[in-house]
């Protein structure tokens, strides 16, 4: 999906894969009038996958995780091994935590439910694009505190709010905390969980079910 003269050299190219068609072009269709986002191709098939990401090498695969055959997890690794700069943002209808903490485990920057928001979509795919790690608010309640969690009760509020995508301001103006604060609690929490920074420390918190 790829009209000629659509996109610019610095778009977001994606890759759509949903096996419901009517749900496929229409969504495919959504993001490729969305302004940065140019989607270049749209799969239904398990099979067709990997070879549309290693012809197009797309930013992003938005990978549905119902997939017939071999399923979006499986895919996962499939993908990072055909194309290890693309980053997949995994769309789930199903309500467990495993999916979640799987698709995480597996190198996904996003699980978000599919029945997220167009606007919410879009929000998480730059996140994706950027490097972000984001759940949605929707996806962040399948995920349960576990028993041997090393962060304190603030340290998971404020990396909810990074998982969403948010900025330190806007974390501080959802939680009513100082944007000093919300950095130094941050901080201890990346100290914590040995991360590179707040969306690594969100990654690892959400492989652990922390948040």
């Amino acid at each position: 999906m790829n009209p000629q003269g659509a996109g610019t050299t610095s778009a977001v190219r994606i890759v759509v894969v949903d096996d419901h068609r009517m749900v496929l072009g229409s969504l495919a269709a959504a993001l490729h009038a969305t302004e940065g986002f140019e989607v270049v191709a749209a799969v239904s098939r398990s099979e067709d996958v990997v070879p549309a990401v290693v012809r197009h090498r797309p930013t992003v695969v938005l990978l549905d995780y119902g997939l017939p055959g071999r399923d979006g997890l499986a895919l996962l690794g499939d993908i990072r091994t055909a194309h290890p700069a693309c980053r997949v943002a995994m769309m789930t209808a199903m309500r467990q935590r495993s999916v979640v903490r799987d698709a995480i485990a597996r190198g996904a920057l996003a699980v978000m439910s599919k029945s997220a928001p167009l606007s919410q979509l879009i929000t998480t795919l730059r996140g994706v694009a950027a490097g972000q790690l984001t759940l949605d608010e929707e996806v962040l309640p399948w995920v349960t505190q576990g028993s041997d969690c090393l962060l304190s009760e603030r340290e998971r509020d404020v990396l909810r709010v990074v998982a969403t995508g948010a900025s330190i301001g806007e974390i501080a103006a959802e939680l009513n905390l100082a944007q000093g604060t919300v950095r130094n609690v941050a901080s201890s929490a990346i100290k914590k969980l040995g991360a590179r920074n707040r969306y690594d420390a969100t990654r690892i918190a959400a492989e652990q079910g922390w948040l």
